[in-house]
């Protein structure tokens, strides 16, 4: 591909992957769950920014660590919300942010990934993670995936110029200030911080400074959702549970049948290839695709060992249980979902690595061509097995209909309850549901 040609192309691949993206995003669940509030989207970020104000809570630290664009969509959002239709808003505007996520790695790997194709195909899993759909698309709650996902693909970016850096900076700062564990690629700063590499300063500095923030507010906050560290046998197990089979398949009782039957064999069996590319790209990539796949595979473990260990509990003892009975064991926890994305992407970068070192010119593009379609097939065949937990509750707007004619029928009604996916509720004040719905 000539550069004239791959320069008009990107261009219109950036518009394709955000178009697609979003759709893809839109469509994974039934139309009827987009219409179900999930979790801390209720009682965090919209309870909090109709009590407090969307601007005084903007750096409100929840659950340990700093939650920055959730935030920012609230405050941007609330002054026009018409509060019946939050749950249908708030998924549309998660489903764009996912598109330009895949955007933003097509764009970000353009220089560890020289095959175009190979870049679609990571690209691609932002939005195809099958996972994903059973509770991390579509919310406020869980964006914060998604930007673990894009934190090593910033560090790791080389801008063009001063103002191409500063755009990017400002995206760093607002991705470590959504998911604390992105300060663990503080390390990759190493490989940036040299005179070459003056254009990556503003992009390191934002990182810093967001990391900064994030460790004073997990040091000043408080978290008490933690049992303590679990066991490596049980922490290497739900890691090949929760992250590696729902790449093939994310439905629960699957996974349950290959964990009873087999043990962790379906699982293990998964993690060859992918271990395998990860090893090719150690052994035949450049300096930077090196620390790129290494970065993947520690973040993939880092981003479930962090989450399960700070969310320690009887659930995810996988060893000390067996696997005789899952009965009371975690599958399928969201945890997995960046951690499965930065696994996958090791076949994309080992193609690209393969195509790029090979000289078997159109019969070995076309080969990669190839193989990074299976790896996208894969994915999206996986995503149509997964289910959607938004159905446990019932819908939001006929809720809030009916929570407003009882707060004008019921004189000294002060506030009503609304239902909140998965099992929880949330009290909104008659004021607000009253002069909130158009």
């Amino acid at each position: 591909m000539t550069v004239t040609a791959r320069r008009l192309l990107e261009p219109a691949l950036i518009v394709a992957l955000t178009v697609v993206g979003s759709f893809v995003t839109w469509f994974r669940v039934p139309a009827d769950h987009r219409d179900r509030v999930w979790a801390e989207d209720a009682n965090i970020f919209l309870e909090e920014a109709l009590v407090r104000g969307p601007w005084s809570v903007l750096f409100e630290g929840y659950a340990g660590y700093q939650h920055f664009v959730p935030r920012v969509v609230m405050a941007g959002v609330l002054p026009v919300l018409d509060l019946a239709h939050y749950p249908v808003v708030i998924f549309a505007i998660c489903s764009v942010l996912t598109g330009l996520t895949a955007a933003g790695v097509f764009w970000l790997s353009r220089d560890l990934v020289p095959s175009v194709t190979a870049r679609v195909a990571l690209a691609a899993i932002t939005f195809l993670i099958p996972l994903a759909t059973q509770e991390t698309i579509g919310n406020l709650a869980d964006l914060h995936s998604y930007a673990m996902w894009l934190a090593p693909w910033l560090l790791l970016y080389r801008p063009r110029s001063w103002w191409t850096s500063a755009g990017w900076a400002l995206v760093t700062f607002a991705v470590v200030m959504t998911e604390i564990q992105a300060v663990f690629f503080v390390f990759l700063l190493f490989f940036r911080l040299r005179p070459r590499d003056r254009h990556v300063w503003p992009v390191a500095a934002a990182f810093l400074v967001a990391s900064v923030v994030q460790v004073i507010t997990a040091a000043t906050g408080g978290r008490d959702t933690s049992n303590g560290p679990l066991s490596i046998p049980s922490t290497v197990a739900g890691w090949i549970i929760n992250a590696v089979m729902p790449l093939v398949s994310a439905h629960p009782e699957t996974i349950v049948a290959w964990v009873t039957t087999s043990g962790l064999l379906v699982g293990i069996a998964i993690l060859v290839p992918i271990a395998a590319a990860g090893v090719y790209v150690l052994i035949r990539g450049n300096t930077d695709q090196r620390v790129l796949a290494i970065a993947l595979a520690l973040g993939s473990a880092a981003v479930y060992t962090g989450s399960a260990w700070a969310n320690s509990g009887p659930w995810f003892a996988y060893a000390e249980a067996g696997f005789g009975d899952m009965t009371g064991l975690a599958v399928n926890i969201r945890y997995g979902v960046a951690s499965g994305m930065m696994l996958a992407a090791l076949i994309p970068l080992a193609l690209s690595v393969f195509v790029s070192r090979s000289r078997g010119g159109v019969v070995v593009g076309s080969l990669g061509v190839v193989l990074n379609a299976g790896l996208v097939a894969v994915l999206a065949i996986g995503m149509t097995t997964a289910v959607s937990s938004r159905g446990w509750v019932d819908r939001w707007e006929p809720a809030v209909n009916d929570a407003v004619e009882a707060c004008l029928a019921t004189p000294g009604l002060d506030e009503a309850t609304l239902p909140v996916a998965p099992d929880r509720s949330v009290d909104v004040s008659c004021d607000d549901l009253v002069s909130r719905r158009g």
